[in-house]
């Protein structure tokens, strides 16, 4: 047999003069593998003072980079002692990857401020400390046994140690005091009788220096001492001292092989071994003292300052070269404490991370993960020991491991099964401390505990700290600061306190005015004040989106189940709102205070968003003062007609913010969304009713539903999908609005805007910067008047669609993947849509189930389109929508049958008709066909410049973009939706095409010589802001052309409002009204009897005259007569209006000068009398004369 060779002797990490106590105790050390591989196989690694250890744990390096642990079998040899084969070495070795190496060539390495927090055991750790080879850094002592109030500051081997006595309280007290007190960028804190490497200060200062990004640094902390079975249960429960990964954490970065990211903190570090960046730490205000040793607490103070740096928007780097050795106790006795102290902070820091508006979506997130994170609290976690020599990994060598891995073991000696029963105890104890801990936290904070902000002194200290720290790392997230979350607080407020003003003072106007603002658009505000957060576009898509599910939620609630107390939920909503802004505004407060400690960097100074911003609001100044100034009924050259010059003025300075921003870069949402929603608010203001006449019949089912108390499903479609309607009646009796066509004229104001920048955000999620997603929410608003946005189920679908849509998609992140030669590269990927927001996605979608027919399988198409294309996740998503649909459309298939037809199932060509005027006697006019025809042609020019984006780009984004946009086709398979199909594929294709067209690239390729000529040719500003200019002129134009041209047809007059509803009130019933012209152009069954009483188009009394010698008298007589004679009725009306005349003459029925001879006709009629006339507006009740005429 050959004799072995000795080829090196190793040293413990740590000497003792105590032995071990079982059999499966670990000598621990360390290796480099380039000794190991030079070293013969036949050799043997001698271990120094292995006397009585079995197995070996070595740290593996690679030219002193950590590369990972090994266990091996120690065998005995007479001359050299405890050993291991250099052979069993080299094969545990071999398989480990070439060490990532980070450059530190150019790197700015920060200044290091170690701090040691200690009770006089630190000696160990100053000795390593001032080993390190690194130049900047000094030393803070913060220490129980100094004096109070006295700083002693010595030099050591050219550093600067300074010791301060520690406050009163824990751990994190004191590590707050040495971050006020540090003078590095850096500080670094290490745990008392930690033992660090000579490169850790280093390693620590390289991390940081290579992210600007992290703000928090943590190294392994391994086991320095495996002696004892207690030492053993601290090593299995310290995930850290064994991972040797380089990772940098961020709150939106991937991870996912940590499902519980971003409190996957185990991951991140452990606070015996991390680094801050100062200024950044002390902007969150420090340590959190309720956590941490030295409290009732005991432990968590680590994982809250990971989890508020995370969330705060900066990263953690795990740096695996900066290793802090510990020795930790070795006594069984110390593991109830440990195990309770661990317990203990796990749970006070999961009850913090379930209140903090920072942090409780993704708590909500984590949830299913942490139930089973609990289930496994006490096993051994993190990344196992390459183990050799006979065993199956860490637990294999060692008994103690877990409950299960004594009872597998075989020849289990006596300690091993003792201390099997007592891992198994203490798993119960740190389960039931994460149970008693918010009690120990809650008595924390009563006690005063918190970050440093917490007390005024605090506030002065931390303000002096920041202002030496310097600047903190740069996060840019977007997200709305105190103030504006304050605003938005304050907003609320005043709304309510103005509603209680007009309802004590009985001010109708103002009482109705601010009750529906708060109901329609600022309900949701109060609950997104408790969340993170977000921007200022998300914050209000979410606010009004949240609004309106909660208005249409209630409403529809009461109507449904015939339980109408509005009251009742009206002051349920107020006192949740309250509660929630109490919560809610002390929090910004602070946030708003800890934000004034911090130095300025520079004077904000006026800029392109500060222009933009103020010209845009300017210019909707001076729509509205020309509304206001010009109230009345429409007029034949439409809305800029009746406003004048004050119009084209007010859109003229917004064009300009526009152009702008859009040449700037900056700043170019605010115009956009005052253009997406200028016109509408126009409208409102100068006609005061709703601008197409079906949103005035769709008061009827409001009204019904004020009256009756709830809906009878039975009845109609309008009673079955009722829940705007239903939210519409509830806001009416709340604010005592009694005439409801107001609400039917202001609510598409509020979605306008609201649609406009819901399609900004969901545009943002593929396109890059800051113009493009607001180009494509322009292109949206400004060729949208073929779906014209007014108070219908329609245009509530559509902003609901879209905002489940910005739920459940997001930006791509780059996932690492591993090819199949073994290539390790990124590939784009979608991120799964968390819990929370597939609840949120859940319940609006059942709202907008409630509300229109067609929104739910028009959005579950576009999510499909992208499942296919892997831009959503996970693939079942559109369940969560569908099933509510079709449970819903089951439960009322007859009311739905009527309305759908198996033979137009596959007929797409016939379904995609839109209808038509059969009856036309006259050739339309020149402005009814350009109505329609150029925001058509504006859409085809879209639609192609969205197909030369996708055979440009060619990528699996834009081919999903373009599946999504072709999705509502689906729609046309199976029913032409009584003729307005088209409509509606237009209405839900349009925010995908423009989308598309917005991404539109510069020519590349063989199209270079393109792109280059059209780069040359942009050069100059001149041409940037001209070009930019009669585009977005040209947008404009078409998009008011398209909104305002037939105003005078299409919308009704308040006279015309007044005489129906009247109608509706007082006619006897079984009335029927006869309209003198089409029915399109009054506003029918507005009143809660439109059932009782009943409406008579001039259509169904055959057809129009024809020709040059209209005789108005002549046609009186006939509609009477086929009036009475084909119509049994208990009372017989007609209603004479200006309407009639100009919607017959803008679609070719009749002139509107024939429609003044048969006004003047019917006022000198004796077959009819006048019972109420207003402004061009009467309504006329059949004499007795008249009906005689009629049966004679």
């Amino acid at each position: 047999m050959t004799r072995a060779t000795l080829a090196m002797v190793i040293s413990p990490i740590v000497t003792g003069t105590l032995s071990p106590t079982w059999d499966g105790a670990l000598w621990v050390g360390e290796v480099d593998r380039a000794d190991v591989h030079a070293s013969s196989h036949r050799d043997v690694v001698a271990l120094e003072g292995a006397a009585g250890y079995r197995r070996a744990r070595l740290l593996v390096r690679d030219h002193g980079e950590p590369l990972g642990f090994v266990e091996a079998d120690i065998t005995e040899h007479r001359r050299i002692g405890g050993a291991i084969d250099v052979r069993t070495l080299q094969r545990a070795i071999r398989p480990m990857p070439v060490p990532e190496r980070r450059p530190t060539a150019g790197l700015v390495l920060p200044s290091v401020t170690v701090v040691l927090c200690t009770d006089g055991a630190a000696g160990p750790t100053m000795r390593s400390v001032l080993a390190n080879t690194h130049e900047d850094f000094d030393v803070l002592v913060v220490s129980h046994g100094a004096d109070d109030g006295g700083t002693a500051t010595v030099d050591i081997d050219g550093h600067r140690v300074t010791t301060i006595a520690a406050p009163a309280g824990g751990l994190a007290a004191a590590r707050n005091a040495g971050l006020l007190a540090a003078t590095g960028d850096v500080v670094a804190f290490v745990a008392e009788g930690a033992v660090v490497d000579a490169g850790w200060i280093g390693a620590i200062a390289g991390a940081f220096a290579a992210d600007p990004d992290v703000a928090c640094v943590t190294g392994p902390v391994p086991s320095a001492e495996l002696r004892t079975p207690a030492q053993r249960w601290h090593d299995d429960r310290t995930p850290a001292g064994r991972t040797l990964r380089r990772r940098v954490f961020r709150l939106d970065g991937g991870a996912d092989d940590l499902p519980l990211h971003p409190f996957a903190a185990s991951a991140y570090g452990t606070g015996a071994n991390l680094a801050v960046h100062r200024a950044t730490a002390l902007r969150i205000g420090g340590f959190d003292t309720a956590f941490g040793p030295g409290t009732s607490v005991g432990g968590g103070d680590d994982l809250d300052l990971f989890t508020r740096l995370l969330f705060a928007g900066s990263a953690i780097a795990v740096e695996p070269a900066a290793i802090a050795w510990q020795r930790t106790a070795d006594d069984v006795a110390s593991l109830r404490s440990a195990a309770a102290a661990h317990g203990h902070g796990l749970g006070a820091w999961m009850t913090k991370n379930a209140l903090d508006r920072e942090t409780l979506a993704a708590s909500v997130d984590a949830a299913p993960e942490a139930v089973s994170a609990f289930a496994r609290l006490g096993l051994e976690q993190g990344d196992h020991a390459a183990a050799v020599g006979g065993a199956s990994g860490a637990s294999g060598a060692s008994g103690a491991s877990g409950a299960s891995g004594a009872a597998g073991a075989s020849g289990v000696d006596a300690v091993d099964a003792e201390f099997a029963q007592t891992t198994r105890r203490l798993r119960g104890v740190e389960q039931r401390s994460v149970v008693t801990a918010p009690f120990l936290a809650l008595r924390e904070r009563l006690d005063g505990a918190g970050t440093i902000d917490r007390t005024a002194h605090g506030r002065h200290e931390l303000q002096r700290g920041l202002a030496e720290a310097g600047p903190a790392r740069r996060v840019v997230d977007g997200a709305m600061g105190p103030v504006s979350r304050l605003v938005a607080a304050g907003i609320v407020v005043l709304t309510l306190v103005l509603a209680a003003v007009g309802t004590v003072f009985d001010l109708s106007v103002l009482r109705g005015s601010a009750t529906g603002l708060f109901l329609f658009a600022l309900l949701g505000v109060a609950p997104l004040l408790l969340l993170r957060p977000v921007s200022l576009a998300r914050f209000a898509v979410f606010a009004v989106t949240g609004s309106l599910v909660g208005t249409i939620g209630i409403g529809y609630t009461m109507a449904t189940f015939h339980l109408w107390a509005p009251v009742v939920p009206f002051v349920a909503v107020i006192v949740l709102t309250a509660a929630a802004l109490a919560v809610a505004v002390p929090r910004d407060v602070a946030e708003l205070r800890r934000a004034g400690l911090v130095p300025p960097v520079a004077r904000p100074r006026w800029g392109t968003t500060a222009t933009v911003t103020t010209l845009s609001v300017v210019g909707l100044l001076v729509v509205v003062v020309a509304a206001l100034t010009h109230i009345g009924d429409p007029v034949p050259a439409g809305l800029f007609g009746s406003l004048g010059p004050g119009l084209v003025i007010g859109l003229a300075l917004v064009v300009g913010a526009a152009v702008v921003a859009l040449v700037r870069g900056r700043g170019l949402a605010v115009p956009v969304v005052v253009l997406g929603g200028s016109i509408q608010l126009a409208q409102a203001i100068t006609y005061g009713v709703p601008t197409v006449t079906a949103a005035a019949r769709h008061i009827g089912v409001l009204e019904y539903i004020r009256q009756y108390g709830g809906t009878n499903p039975a009845a109609d479609i309008f009673q079955t999908w009722s829940g705007l309607f239903a939210g519409g009646a509830w806001v009416a009796d709340i604010g005592g609005i009694a005439n409801a066509m107001l609400i039917a004229a202001w609510v598409p104001v509020l979605l306008a805007f609201s649609t406009t920048i819901a399609v900004g955000v969901l545009a943002a999620h593929w396109l890059p910067g800051d113009r493009r997603p607001w180009i494509a929410a322009l292109l949206t608003a400004m060729t949208g008047s073929l779906n014209t946005t007014y108070f219908s189920p329609q245009s509530v679908g559509i902003l609901l669609s879209i905002t489940i849509l910005v739920l459940a998609t997001g930006p791509l992140r780059d996932a690492v993947v591993t090819t199949a030669d073994g290539t390790v590269g990124a590939k784009p990927r979608a991120r799964k849509v968390p819990l929370s927001k597939i609840l949120a996605i859940t319940l609006i979608g059942i709202v907008m189930v409630v509300t229109h027919q067609i929104s739910p399988y028009l959005t579950v198409a576009a999510l499909v389109a992208l499942i296919v294309f892997r831009l959503v996740r996970p693939w079942w998503l559109p369940v969560v929508v569908l099933v509510p649909a079709v449970a819903f459309a089951a439960l009322n298939g007859d009311i739905l049958g009527r309305f759908l037809s198996l033979a137009a199932v596959g007929r797409v060509l016939d379904n995609v008709q839109p209808p038509t005027h059969d009856m036309t006697v006259l050739p339309k006019p020149l402005v009814t066909r350009l109505a329609f025809d150029i925001p058509a042609a504006a859409l085809v020019v879209l639609g192609l410049a969205a197909l030369i984006t996708v055979l440009l780009r060619r990528d699996r984004v834009h081919w999903a973009l373009l599946a999504a946009a072709a999705s509502p086709i689906s729609l046309l398979v199976a029913t032409n939706y009584g003729q307005e199909g088209v409509f509606r594929v237009v209405l839900f294709a349009t925010p995908w095409i423009a989308i598309l067209a917005a991404a539109l690239p510069m020519p590349s390729g063989r199209l270079a010589p393109v792109g280059a000529l059209v780069s040359r040719a942009m050069r100059p500003s001149a041409v940037r802001f001209a070009v930019a200019g009669a585009g977005i002129a040209a947008l404009v134009a078409i998009g008011a052309f398209g909104q305002t041209s037939l105003d005078w047809n299409r919308v009704m007059t308040r006279s015309q409002s007044e005489a129906t509803q009247l109608y509706d009130r007082t006619a006897p019933s079984g009335s029927v009204m006869l309209l003198t012209g089409s029915a399109n152009a009054v506003p029918s069954n507005t009143g809660a009897r439109y059932f009782d009483v009943g409406y008579l188009s001039r259509e169904a009394l055959g057809a129009y005259p024809s020709g040059t010698d209209y005789d108005a008298a002549a046609d009186v007589s006939d509609m009477t007569r086929e009036l009475v004679e084909n119509w049994t009725a208990t009372g017989y009306y007609a209603l004479v209006a200006e309407p009639f005349g100009a919607y017959d003459e803008r679609y070719g029925y009749q002139s509107d000068a024939d429609y003044q001879e048969l006004a003047a006709a019917m006022a000198d009629s004796p077959y009819w009398k006048v019972v109420w006339s207003s402004g061009t507006t009467a309504m006329y009740e059949l004499t007795t004369e008249g009906m005689r005429h009629a049966t004679e």
